[in-house]
């Protein structure tokens, strides 16, 4: 099971390099982002090589952030390798909340970052595919 960090920031500048920086202070290593703007705010969301050392380093800096279990999946790096996992969800009635994704290896891996309602069924699922879940 993997964990993301969301963080609920004003749209200012400044404001992406202040997280870098109280995350390169406590020697956390950011390993995937992605930010949703909404006008005058935004939702960043990261996974790091500490996700709790994170969410508490952060939160500790009065960052508005949150913590949340999302599935994180290993899939090949090609075409349709997405679609083969959304087929599975959608023939098993699981709604894909939320996902954005990173290449490990170009060619080769991919990884999948799903935020679904029941975590758990869903690594069960993918896993009885031949899935690997990572623990992020």
């Amino acid at each position: 099971m993997g964990k993301q960090i969301s963080i609920f920031v004003e749209n200012k500048p400044g404001k992406i390099s202040k997280i870098t920086e109280v995350l390169g202070k406590a020697k956390i290593n950011l390993k995937a982002m992605t930010i949703a703007d909404s006008g005058s705010f935004g939702v960043i969301k990261i996974m790091t090589d500490n996700n709790q050392k994170a969410y508490d380093v952060l939160k500790e800096n009065n960052f508005l952030v949150s913590l949340q279990e999302v599935v994180v999946v290993e899939i090949p790096d090609k075409v349709g390798s997405f679609h083969k996992v959304a087929k599975i969800l959608e023939k098993n009635r699981v709604n894909i909340e939320d996902a954005y994704g990173f290449i490990t290896t170009e060619g080769v891996k991919a990884v999948l970052i799903l935020k679904v309602k029941d975590v758990k069924t869903v690594e069960k699922i993918l896993k009885e595919k031949g899935y690997k879940i990572i623990d992020f």
